[in-house]
């Protein structure tokens, strides 16, 4: 069974490995060769049961994650920041009172093509969810509290924006 412990990023792959009561290491590689990728993967497979893949929310992340947004939902995010992690669903509506189809889609699509672009690794959970009782129109969209600081540090020039898209 092949192993998703290494997630692609600015300076080489991140590995981390963890033992019971003991403190995390990381390893890096930069500009690995195809050799060494594999003699990685082999030992990643052998000692799976202490690799632990990455997958929490950084502000890296969350920077390269808007930026692959579709601009409807980077829209969802940018309001979303500017009220506390929050954003009614009449915030986001166009002056008809419609407009919210299919921004939520571009959420969940863009985290599938990050993994699939090594962007980040396979098992990161959705950031941005739908608040409303699970049916019918969305009553607002929530950044979730954990990746909420890697969101605000990693994107606090929308922050001080206040029109347009960034």
């Amino acid at each position: 069974m092949p192993l998703e412990a290494h997630a692609a990023g600015e300076f080489g792959r991140l590995v981390r490995r963890t033992w019971a009561n003991a403190e995390q290491d990381e390893v890096w590689t930069e500009n690995p060769t195809p050799e060494a990728l594999a003699d990685l993967d082999a030992f990643l497979t052998k000692h799976a049961a202490v690799v632990q893949t990455d997958t929490a929310w950084t502000p890296a992340r969350a920077r390269s994650y808007y930026e692959e947004l579709p601009a409807r939902a980077k829209a969802i995010v940018r309001e979303a920041l500017r009220r506390g992690g929050v954003v009614p669903a009449d915030a986001l509506r166009a002056e008809d009172g419609k407009g919210l189809n299919g921004h939520a889609n571009g959420l969940k699509t863009t985290l599938a093509k990050g993994v699939e672009k090594e962007l980040w690794p396979r098992g990161m959970k959705q950031p941005v969810l739908g608040v409303g009782p699970g049916y019918g129109k969305v009553q607002g969209y929530r950044i979730r509290d954990e990746a909420l600081p890697a969101f605000r540090e990693g994107l606090a020039h929308l922050l001080d924006q206040h029109s347009g898209d960034a």
